[in-house]
């Protein structure tokens, strides 16, 4: 029997959608939005309109057609991903079917089709044909209907008449998971997140009491759904009756108009994304485009996530988009993302901090040296520490690693491997690196993320990325790749010191490399592997070698 719930996202006073009840999925959800909204623009691409009695219609059938095709209740599928309206029926349809969705980027070769395939079991690939994958020939097989393929394994598909034997699925995988996430992998092979329904929908409730998702709101969807970051905004959005205005590509220009051209209440956006659109908003026309967007009122929020948002930068779009909130999300794939929440209301005074817990989240920030497997003690305030969680809404592992998931337990926590500490004199939690990233010079330990925030405030600084570099002396050496304002570029020996001003005196980069834009992973998200090859490079190719 449902038992209905109900999703308050919204200010004080304003309508809330409910939720699907007891069952507490993913498909339940949905269906649920689709019955209540049915009226409404659910999805608007650019080229299709579904609205939501369409999006349920066309998920029940395509789920139908996989049931017809053999698949079984708790097998993944990989569902490829491009912002198109398609992407969310096939998600609805994969979860009403009772199967694990996978997404994968349409843009991904066939090779990495069939290995995520084969790593995760699946023998079906669903997506919009006039959309799928430009590799879809050479991955899939004709499986019977025009939006599922069977992927082909060994050079050949399945048997004719119906699907193969399934392989045996990982352990972490049955009916009552909902997605797998690859992590970004910019330190290792990605490890696939498994992410039950329970998890992402309670984990959808508590972030509805902290951020304003009102009912029947318009969002811009810039973030693809292969990030578990686009899945939650996307899915909070549709819960709530709103109406996602996709974009397959990100173009920063095309982004400020399309906000010009219609009120958009938020748009969720990685850091990366923010310097794009800022460095548009520094053109010569960009007080006019700041103009159009003020005009219609867009966006209402900026919700960013994915990586550290600088104060810096953060402040600069508030200074260029007054009008524009800022909410900072912080959390991690594991634990449904969405952690730590910094509200709008609070951002002008609380940059550079992630916030405060969201709902049933409780946090503890450990010395770097504190023992694995327990707690232990408490980082001294104002020391930087690894910041654990426990959270109700934890992923059920990685997939078919159980030593990863051992090694990122500790009892009931969850070890982040993210550096953190109460920011003196308020005590509010902050950033400053990874536990894997720290740059050591001659035994110092650098927090990147420390030396970044004292130049995000630069006022030539559209963003800056510190690495350690390689040396035979001192282990590594500290540089900075600067990426400067439109027509700006300071002088090294300036940027050293404004370092010095704001920093302890091995904390000051040795050496500044201007780049035109940090190097990326396939998520958005900086990439500090290749920031680090991309300084030795720069150092290297200088005037007497590297520092």
């Amino acid at each position: 029997m449902t038992t209905p719930a109900t999703l308050t996202g919204a200010p004080a006073g304003a309508p809330a959608a409910p939720l699907a009840g007891a069952t507490q999925r993913l498909d339940a959800l949905l269906e649920l939005a689709c019955a209540r909204f049915a009226d409404r623009v659910a999805l608007d691409d650019g080229e299709d309109v579904l609205g939501y009695r369409e999006l349920g219609e066309r998920g029940r059938a395509l789920a139908a057609a996989l049931t017809s095709a053999g698949l079984r209740r708790g097998e993944p599928v990989l569902v490829a991903v491009d912002n198109r309206c398609g992407d969310l029926v096939c998600e609805l349809a994969a979860w009403s079917a009772g199967a694990v969705v996978v997404p994968v980027h349409r843009d991904s070769p066939a090779l990495v089709l069939r290995a995520t395939a084969e790593r995760v079991g699946a023998r079906l690939l669903l997506g919009d044909p006039r959309h799928g994958p430009a590799a879809w020939e050479d991955a899939t097989g004709p499986a019977g209907h025009p939006w599922i393929g069977e992927i082909v394994q060994d050079g050949a598909a399945g048997a004719p008449g119906g699907l193969p034997v399934p392989p045996l699925p990982p352990a972490e995988l049955d009916a009552e998971q909902a997605l797998v996430v690859f992590t970004s992998g910019s330190t290792g092979r990605p490890k696939g997140v498994v992410l039950s329904h329970r998890a992402l929908y309670t984990k959808l409730q508590a972030i509805a009491r902290t951020l304003p998702f009102g009912e029947g709101q318009t969002a811009l969807h810039l973030l693809h759904l292969n990030f578990s970051f686009g899945q939650w905004t996307s899915l909070l959005t549709l819960a709530t009756g709103g109406t996602l205005l996709l974009t397959p590509r990100f173009r920063a220009r095309r982004v400020l108009e399309l906000l010009a051209r219609r009120t958009v209440d938020r748009t969720a956006v990685v850091p990366s994304m923010l310097r794009l659109i800022r460095r548009e908003l520094d053109s010569p026309d960009g007080t006019a485009l700041a103009a159009g967007l003020a005009a219609a009122g867009s966006p209402g929020t900026w919700i960013c996530g994915g990586e550290p948002l600088p104060a810096g930068l953060g402040r600069g779009m508030r200074a260029l988009l007054p009008h524009a909130g800022i909410a900072d999300v912080f959390g991690l794939s594991e634990s449904a993302t969405s952690d730590f929440i910094l509200t709008p209301d609070r951002y002008d005074e609380e940059a550079g901090t992630i916030g405060r817990p969201s709902p049933g989240v409780e946090y503890r920030i450990v010395p770097v040296d504190g023992a694995p497997g327990a707690p232990g003690a408490e980082a001294e305030p104002g020391a930087a520490g690894e910041l654990w969680l426990r959270t109700p809404h934890l992923m059920t592992g990685y997939l078919d690693d159980p030593a990863a998931t051992a090694a990122t337990m500790a009892g009931r926590w969850l070890r982040t491997g993210d550096l953190a500490r109460h920011r003196p004199p308020d005590g509010r939690v902050e950033l400053v690196g990874r536990a894997k990233q720290l740059i050591v010079r001659g035994g110092a330990k650098i927090a990147p993320l420390e030396v970044e925030a004292a130049y995000a405030d630069h006022p030539d600084c559209a963003a800056c990325v510190a690495v350690g570099v390689p040396d035979a002396l001192l282990g590594e050496r500290l540089h900075l790749l600067f990426v400067p304002r439109a027509g700006r570029m300071p002088a090294e020996e300036e940027l050293r010191a404004h370092g010095r001003l704001r920093l302890e005196a091995h904390k000051v980069p040795e050496r500044v490399h201007r780049v035109e834009q940090p190097p990326l992973g396939r998520t958005g998200k900086t990439d500090r592997a290749a920031a680090a090859r991309l300084a030795e490079a720069a150092a290297a190719a200088a005037p007497g070698g590297a520092a």
